[in-house]
C-alpha cells in the first residue's frame, strides 16, 4: 500500500505513513477479502475444512499494539459479515445487516478498550436477538477462550455442534479444549457422541487406547501378582488410592504385588504426544493368604534320659517363633535361628510359623520330660 498524500510506501499493519506521518485509511470490505485470513475462515464455513483453528483468530486479536489490534479485529468483522451472509443467504435484509454492523461494531471496540464484559454483551444480545447466527457463538467461544474459561468455551462450542451437527471448525476446537483440561475422559465421550459422523478422522492421533487390568484369580490373597497391559509404546501409570493416575500415577513397570486390605486401582495409558486414555478402574480386596500348615518339631514329645536338640522345620519364606511357659507365641516372641536345647525338666514347647504377609499357622505343642541321670 503507498500514501495517498506522499506516495512513499507504508508497511503492512501500519496506520500512519512513516514518512510524512498522514494516517492511512482502512480499505473497504472487498480488498480485504483477498487477505489469507478471510479465505481461510471463509474456506472453513462453506465446507473446504482447512487445518487452521480458531487460534488463527486470537493471534490478530492479542497483539500488543492497541491499532494493530483494532484493524485486526476490524478485519474479522468484516469477515463476520461475509460470514453471516454465507449463513443466512439473505443479504436483502438491510436493516438487520445495519443492526448486525452496529454490534459488531461495539463489540470490537470493547476488545480494543479491553471490556470483554461488554463484548460478552454484545455477542449475547446478538444470540437472543438471531438464535441461529452461528457468527455470534464463534466469536463467544474464542472470548471464553482467551479468557480460559474452558467449560463455557465447552459449552459453546458444543452449542454449534448441536446446530450444525458437522461443523468441522466447532469440533476441531473443541477437541483442542479438552486438550488444554486434560480432559480425556470428556474428549473420548465426545468422540463417542461423533463416531459415524465425518468428524471422526479429526480424532486420529488424540484417541489412547486404554490399559487392560489383568486380575489374578479370586479370591485375592496377598502376594498374588497383579498385571497390566497396554497396547506397544505406550506407558501406563496406575494409583491404589482411587487418585487420579494422570495427575499422580505411578508409572507401571512390573506385575503389582498385592497386600492385605482393600484397594480402588486406577490405570491410565499414555503415547508420546502427551494425550491418555480414559481411566480404568477396578476395586481390590486381597484377603491374608490362608492359615499355614502346622510347624513339625522333632524330636517327638516324650521323656529323655540324655541330652537333646530340638529342631523345628521352617518353610521357605516362613519365620518360627515359640516359647515355654505354655503361653501362645507371637511375632514378639523369641524367634528360632536353628537348634533348641531341651531344658531339664518337664517343659512344653509351643511354635509357630508367620510368613512374610502375616499368616499364621495354629500352635504346635511338644512336651518334654528331661530328667538327666
Amino acid at each position: 500500500m503507498k500514501c495517498t498524500k506522499c506516495g512513499a510506501e507504508i508497511k503492512k499493519g501500519n496506520l500512519y505513513c512513516s514518512k510524512c506521518g498522514a494516517e492511512v485509511q482502512i480499505v473497504s470490505a472487498y480488498n480485504v477479502m483477498e487477505d489469507e485470513f478471510f479465505l481461510d475462515f471463509q474456506n472453513r464455513e462453506i465446507g473446504k475444512h482447512s487445518q487452521r483453528g480458531m487460534s488463527d483468530i486470537s493471534a490478530g486479536l492479542q497483539k500488543k499494539n492497541l491499532y494493530v489490534s483494532i484493524l485486526t479485529a476490524m478485519i474479522g468483522f468484516l469477515i463476520l459479515l461475509v460470514l453471516a451472509f454465507l449463513i443466512r443467504m439473505n443479504a436483502g435484509d438491510t436493516a438487520k445487516e445495519e443492526v448486525m454492523t452496529l454490534r459488531y461494531t461495539q463489540f470490537i471496540q470493547a476488545l480494543a478498550d479491553g471490556n470483554e464484559k461488554k463484548a460478552n454483551a454484545c455477542l449475547q444480545q446478538g444470540i437472543a436477538e438471531e438464535p441461529e447466527n452461528l457468527a455470534d457463538r464463534f466469536w463467544l467461544a474464542w472470548l471464553y477462550g482467551s479468557q480460559k474459561n474452558y467449560d463455557k468455551q465447552t459449552e459453546t462450542l458444543h452449542q454449534i455442534l448441536a446446530m450444525d451437527g458437522e461443523n468441522s471448525y466447532a469440533c476441531r476446537e473443541l477437541i483442542n479444549v479438552y486438550v488444554k483440561k486434560e480432559d480425556f475422559e470428556g474428549l473420548h465421550e465426545f468422540y463417542d457422541r461423533c463416531e459415524g459422523s465425518n468428524l471422526t478422522a479429526l480424532f486420529n492421533g488424540y484417541l489412547v487406547e486404554e490399559p487392560v487390568i489383568e486380575m489374578p484369580q479370586h479370591p485375592m490373597r496377598a502376594g498374588d501378582t497383579l498385571t497390566i497391559t497396554a497396547e506397544q509404546g505406550l506407558n501406563v501409570y496406575y494409583t491404589l488410592d482411587g487418585s487420579s493416575p494422570i495427575r499422580s500415577g505411578i508409572l507401571y513397570y512390573a506385575p503389582i504385588k498385592l497386600e492385605t486390605g482393600s484397594f480402588t486401582l486406577s490405570a491410565v495409558a499414555c503415547n508420546e504426544d502427551g494425550y491418555y486414555s480414559t481411566v480404568v478402574s477396578q476395586e481390590l480386596t486381597v484377603e491374608r493368604r490362608y492359615q499355614l500348615g502346622m510347624p513339625q518339631v522333632t524330636p517327638d514329645s516324650g521323656e529323655y534320659l540324655a541330652p537333646q536338640t530340638i529342631y523345628v522345620n521352617v518353610p521357605e519364606g516362613c519365620t518360627a517363633y515359640y516359647t515355654w511357659n505354655g503361653s501362645n507365641p507371637t511375632t514378639a516372641s523369641r524367634k528360632y535361628y536353628g537348634g533348641i536345647a531341651m531344658p531339664e525338666g518337664n517343659n512344653v514347647l509351643s511354635v509357630i510359623l508367620v510368613d512374610a504377609y502375616g499368616n499364621m499357622s495354629s500352635v504346635q505343642r511338644v512336651n518334654y520330660i528331661y530328667m538327666p541321670q
